[in-house]
């Protein structure tokens, strides 16, 4: 996990899980024969871990007790905006918007608050505060986007992403 400090204030830890047998499943053809320990200067091989059908979770803990939810919709759509623009400058945004409406003002963040945001194999991204659904997008693309967050160009943190090759490597 990967703690996010703005203005030297710790304030969520995030994990990004991707499971090695999908990963060897999906990739393992093209992959196969590229040294394990090489795969993190594939831009490619992300790229395609981002395409292929693959579950993935990232996890943030909220480490602050003034998170607001709005903080947090705030700091996704911004991101995600941006993202989706940068695939389809002609975006609608309907599920960013659909995605932010689950942040609404009656959901309390107390340290400790685990959000979930997972991609399913049909490429849903499906989200839920403290093991309680929140909602679902019903777009692969728009899950792209989310998990290009923490895999694509610019990651909110490049030791994160690279953890996931060097969980490959052990397994």
């Amino acid at each position: 996990m990967k703690v996010i400090e703005i203005k030297s204030l710790s304030v969520y830890t995030f994990g990004l899980y991707v499971h090695p047998d999908s990963i060897c499943e999906k990739l393992g053809r093209k992959y196969a024969f590229v040294p394990v320990n090489e795969l993190n200067n594939r831009p490619d091989f992300y790229e395609d871990l981002l395409m292929e059908d693959i579950h993935m979770t990232a996890r943030i803990v909220v480490n602050y007790n003034g998170l607001k939810i709005n903080t947090v919709r705030n700091a996704f759509e911004k991101s995600l905006r941006a993202r989706l623009l940068k695939m389809n400058p002609n975006t609608n945004y309907y599920f960013l918007r659909t995605f932010g409406s689950y942040f609404a003002q009656d959901i309390s963040l107390f340290v400790g608050t685990s959000i979930y945001f997972c991609q399913t194999v049909d490429g849903k991204l499906i989200t839920e505060i403290n093991e309680k659904y929140i909602g679902v997008v019903h777009s692969k693309k728009f899950s792209k986007a989310f998990f290009e967050m923490y895999i694509g160009d610019g990651p909110v943190s490049m030791q994160a992403k690279e953890e996931i090759v060097r969980t490959l490597m052990v397994s």
